[in-house]
């Protein structure tokens, strides 16, 4: 089975490769990574994931199954190999709902649900609803919801409540919205109260963990429609306190006022208030934490690889 690593500098599209990648060494798969604008071949055995090479092929022979997600490197694919593969041995996972939208990548991603039968895992029943409507009724489609390493993204062991100022964590990799709430926070509010701390590009897992740690309030900054939105989720698993709105693809482990906060979409009022809540309130912000930090174990990483491998017993053989 080969893999692509999306060209489109998206992280979580990067991480959810490597998952799913994972997953197969861990079946005794037969695996290979390309990334499209690099040089030479690489195949694995079924060993650890820490020797992670990444390099690209001139064809692609010797694959009976491809594994993608971003659509426009799908001509790309195409085009190496020596013979055409049956569309359902081509594995789309389709993490956003935006695939339906005649506008994103020229409407591409619309072009090939329409008139491809790819297999096609969605990572939220979300995006599965967005996208049943232009899918082929031959074509092989299952819903996996996402899942995170839980042993990766985990609590910090505190033996006493922290005296020192809260830490509050967001991203600017979707957009700069953070820098506004924090940018309000400070007109308006003490600023002994909270130190806030931005993510301005893409981390490794285990940094992006490590910041999870050592936080006390997320606030995630998505894009307005997202098909899952990862990072809340890997907040709540290291029992942080989440504030983030309903964008759609989050709203199966987002639930207002039990596992985060969520204001209203780009509403930097609502943001400010969610967040002074959680200032003034300890229990509703750790009633939150608890909360999130179940609903994030609710599934696990052997969940996931288990409704993986339901799904490849149901690709035709090669």
């Amino acid at each position: 089975m080969l893999f692509v690593m999306p060209t489109s500098g998206v992280g979580g599209g990067n991480v959810k490769i490597l998952h799913y990648l994972s997953h197969a060494r861990s079946l005794g798969l037969r695996v290979g990574l390309w990334v499209p604008q690099d040089n030479k071949p690489v195949y694995w055995s079924p060993q650890s994931v820490s020797d992670v090479q990444i390099s690209t092929p001139e064809t692609l022979e010797g694959w009976d199954t491809i594994f993608f997600t971003w659509p426009p490197d799908w001509p790309k694919i195409a085009e190496r190999m020596s013979c055409p593969l049956p569309d359902q041995r081509v594995i789309h996972i389709i993490q956003h709902v935006r695939h339906v939208n005649p506008n994103f990548v020229d409407g591409y991603a619309l072009h090939l649900l329409q008139t491809k039968a790819f297999s096609r895992i969605c990572v939220s029943p979300e995006v599965s609803d967005a996208i049943t409507p232009y899918v082929t009724d031959h074509a092989l489609t299952k819903t996996i919801p996402n899942v995170i390493a839980t042993g990766l993204f985990r609590p910090p062991i505190r033996w006493f409540k922290p005296s020192r100022p809260l830490r509050v964590l967001y991203a600017n990799w979707k957009n700069t919205f953070g820098n506004r709430i924090r940018d309000r926070w400070q007109s308006i509010h003490a600023t002994n109260t909270v130190i806030f701390e931005s993510i301005d590009q893409l981390l490794s897992q285990q940094a992006l963990a490590a910041r999870m740690r050592a936080a006390d309030i997320f606030i995630g900054t998505p894009n307005e429609t997202e098909g899952f939105y990862l990072a809340p989720l890997e907040a709540m698993a290291s029992k942080v306190a989440v504030i983030c709105p309903d964008v759609v693809g989050n709203r199966s482990f987002c639930l207002r006022d039990m596992t985060c906060l969520m204001p209203a979409y780009d509403d930097l009022d609502g943001h400010v208030c969610a967040l002074l809540q959680f200032v003034d309130d300890p229990s509703l912000r750790l009633t939150i934490a608890r909360n999130g930090y179940r609903k994030a174990h609710a599934r696990q990483w052997w969940d996931e690889r288990s409704d993986f491998l339901g799904f490849l017993h149901c690709l035709p053989p090669p």
